[in-house]
């Protein structure tokens, strides 16, 4: 089942970076949460909250859990009880969503 998470304002400026990186290098990008989403499986996506409004959206290829993972953008590393690998980054023009901590399934 699909998830929805919001990006803090404090990466606003790295995932425009790791966005842009992704799509010229053909690289795979990975989200960090501290709960493993028990209905979440590969195949699914994770539809991203920014600027107060459903964003972007990728599909899930693997989700790890207690692992780090390093940013290839960034240089830094992340480690969490899951993290989940995706590709298929998809501009969405959903709904306006209030930011929020964590994950929610997907509501519409």
């Amino acid at each position: 089942m699909d998830i929805v998470v919001t990006i803090p304002k404090s990466e606003y400026h790295n995932d425009e970076l790791e966005s842009v990186h992704m799509k010229e290098e053909g690289l795979l990008q990975f989200w960090t949460l501290s709960k493993v989403p028990k209905r979440l499986a590969a195949g699914d996506r994770i539809y991203f909250v920014k600027n107060q409004q459903v964003e972007s959206s990728m599909r899930v290829i693997d989700i790890k859990t207690d692992s780090s993972m390093q940013c290839e953008t960034t240089g830094r590393t992340w480690s969490g009880k899951c993290q989940i690998v995706m590709d298929d980054l998809r501009e969405e023009e959903l709904l306006n969503v209030r930011g929020f901590q964590g994950f929610r399934y997907r509501w519409w």
